[in-house]
């Protein structure tokens, strides 16, 4: 039995030609039908599920699948041109036959590798330069027994180079231009060299040959602006992103303390508060004032002020708890919010925050000053507004100044026996 004869027919071939190029066209017309919000499709239609199962359910694995469905159906599309060559007898059909059965062959083994994640092992999950390679190759190999179709392969050739946009380094690209040239020299050389006899043909390849490297370098000279613009574009996304985080953080946040400013403050009161009401967990606030802190500005300056103040945060933040949440409230004011605790722990820690900055070093321009803080605490009584809660704490810190400082004082029963 002759060898040919064990391959499958031209007419099997073809069919399975046509099956994998509706296949991947489908695919593709699907993906961008889901993506057209406009477009109301009937419920019944299985779009996505179609997608979800020729591709993958993640996000970034049917991005990938999709441009590799786009890639297979130009590919396939050329390969099907081939074999409408042999059925109009221009082109060899045993040849034809053994690169089809390779190209079927080879997109099967990408197709594999992608919808079982294997792909996600290597550095470039997309393979894009694997792809490209591989298809670069199939082309020279129809471009050499093309025959009148050859230049088909050229075409397809730009349309592939330009999935190189996605090849991350200008060395990988410059790979494929270089294999490319290869090739496609050694296919065009094959060809004048079958048809040395005829000037025409071998001039042809030759003028052929020009073309394409000047496509190359032109095609490789575009694409590498594209990745430069789309480096900088990344950049400058970056940089937004980074801007935006700063202009959130000083929205919410002191630019000198580093801690919340009063207005996020306000959210974070007013969320407790109605988590307080739904659970019945009690919490508790506390205002602090830097006892005497005119006289530091006075005496020392400014400079050494805004560094009290941003010692004084530390040492405020570093004796509370994780759920704890301390604010500059305004000038040498600070509120703190004790979340699931009563007066009698929050006292504590107020106790255990005074004795540790007794004993701190608060500014570099004269590090033997030490100061304290004066501090009123309350706890926020069921359905009540929040500026009355604050109100409290205010008066019992007033409270507490008033009793000569340094010390922490209760709303309302301290404060009006210090009253």
């Amino acid at each position: 039995m002759p060898q040919s004869a064990l391959l499958p027919s031209l007419q099997t071939l073809q069919l399975l030609m046509l099956l994998a190029l509706t296949v991947a066209v489908v695919v593709v017309a699907t993906t961008r039908l889901l993506h057209l919000r406009t477009l109301q499709l009937p419920r019944w239609l299985p779009l996505r599920g179609l997608s979800d199962l020729i591709l993958s359910p993640q996000p970034e694995q049917k991005a990938i699948g999709k441009r590799f469905m786009v890639g297979v159906a130009n590919c396939l599309a050329g390969v099907l041109a081939l074999n409408v060559g042999v059925t109009l007898h221009l082109i060899d059909e045993a040849a034809c036959r053994l690169l089809t059965l390779a190209a079927l062959g080879t997109v099967g083994v990408f197709y594999a590798i992608m919808r079982t994640g294997l792909n996600r092992r290597f550095s470039d999950p997309a393979l894009t330069e694997a792809q490209t390679s591989a298809t670069i190759l199939f082309l020279a190999w129809g471009y050499l027994i093309g025959g009148p179709g050859r230049p088909l392969a050229l075409l397809l050739l730009i349309v592939i180079l330009l999935f190189s946009m996605f090849i991350n380094t200008s060395r990988q690209l410059f790979r494929a231009s270089v294999l490319a040239g290869g090739v496609f020299g050694l296919a065009m050389a094959s060809v004048a060299w079958e048809a040395r006899t005829d000037t025409a043909t071998v001039a042809l390849q030759l003028v052929y040959y020009c073309v394409l490297l000047l496509a190359l370098a032109s095609v490789s000279l575009l694409i590498n602006q594209m990745t430069q613009l789309r480096r900088v574009s990344q950049e400058r996304q970056q940089e937004l992103a980074e801007a935006l985080n700063r202009i959130r953080d000083l929205a919410t946040h002191d630019e000198l303390t580093g801690l919340f400013n009063r207005r996020h403050m306000l959210e974070l009161l007013n969320t407790e508060k109605h988590r307080s009401i739904r659970s019945g967990r009690a919490f508790c606030l506390a205002m602090l004032d830097i006892d005497h802190f005119k006289r530091v500005n006075d005496r020392l300056g400014h400079g050494a002020g805004d560094e009290v103040l941003s010692q004084v945060a530390q040492t405020i933040l570093a004796g509370l708890r994780e759920t704890d949440i301390v604010a500059r409230w305004g000038g040498e004011e600070f509120l703190v919010m004790f979340t699931d605790t009563d007066v009698d722990m929050a006292e504590k820690v107020l106790l255990r925050i005074q004795a540790a900055l007794r004993q701190t070093g608060v500014t570099q321009v004269d590090e033997a000053l030490r100061v304290t803080f004066s501090a009123g605490v309350t706890a926020y009584q069921r359905d009540e507004m929040l500026t009355r809660t604050i109100d409290r704490a205010d008066r019992a810190l007033y409270a507490a100044k008033a009793a000569g400082r340094d010390r922490v004082l209760r709303e309302p029963t301290d404060a009006a026996r210090a009253a």
